[in-house]
């Protein structure tokens, strides 16, 4: 897949996705595969999207976990999460090209809905100290299992994550300091399974400029609208997105 070989209507289309995902993080520092992702698979394969968002996943969240002078606090605290994020994500990527087009539609639609459904239950669970130790890296490797099939490994890191009740910028810095060990593997162990050459490496730098158009117009409506408002619209966005995934499997 490369830009040239799309038919126009879906080169517009992904563009949009893209800028979509971009505001979406720009906004709230989260939701660029969450969004994008299940938005571009409606005009292309899902190996093809998850492909396409490699490289903006990747450099956006590496950007970002370097900001805030939290990294050094992350790495020691979740860095065992880190590694079973890339084991997950190893054994994930060669689902990815084994699987049914038919599952990967299913699998991307649970996850996409389980996001808003834990926003709205706002379930109060709190995860003992004594426990954390071996339920964070079982939740990484799982998510990383998940996210190698489908590019969505965010979902259950984040729930995981929120119920820790992190300071606002320590889970900003948790999320993407993961993503970012999470993005650099999933681009690494795509080329071991043939799906990043070097014309799709190409499509998915490419890929960075509507994002990163998006990004700068989300941080400009954060400062815009209320974080409630913005908050409120997202999960509906996700429901009728998980929701059309479903309905392409069936």
């Amino acid at each position: 897949m490369t830009p040239e070989s799309l038919p126009w209507l879906a080169l517009l289309w992904s563009g949009v996705a893209l800028f979509v995902g971009g505001l979406s993080k720009g906004a709230l520092g989260i939701g660029l595969p969450l969004l994008s992702i299940p938005i571009l698979s409606l005009f292309m394969s899902v190996p093809q999207a998850v492909v396409l968002l490699t490289m903006p996943i990747m450099v956006t969240n590496v950007w970002q976990a370097v900001q805030g002078g939290n990294l050094r606090l992350v790495l020691r605290r979740f860095g065992p999460m880190a590694v079973a994020l890339v084991a997950g994500l190893a054994l994930g990527t060669q689902a990815l090209v084994l699987l049914s087009e038919r599952w990967l539609y299913v699998i991307m639609g649970l996850l996409v809905l389980t996001q808003p459904a834990l926003r709205w239950a706002r379930p109060e669970f709190h995860v003992p100290e004594a426990t954390r130790r071996w339920a964070g890296p079982t939740v990484a490797f799982f998510s990383g299992l998940l996210g190698g099939t489908t590019g969505l490994f965010g979902p259950l890191v984040m729930a995981y994550l929120a119920l820790l009740r992190l300071e606002k910028n320590v889970f900003t810095a948790s999320v993407a300091m993961l993503f970012a060990a999470g993005g650099v593997a999933l681009a690494v162990f795509l080329a071991q399974v043939g799906l990043m050459r070097g014309p799709q490496l190409l499509s998915s730098m490419v890929a960075l400029l509507p994002v990163s158009l998006g990004i700068v117009v989300g941080q400009r409506v954060r400062s815009r609208i209320s974080q409630a408002q913005f908050e409120k619209a997202l999960p509906l966005v996700m429901v009728l997105v998980g929701l059309s995934m479903l309905w392409k499997a069936v």
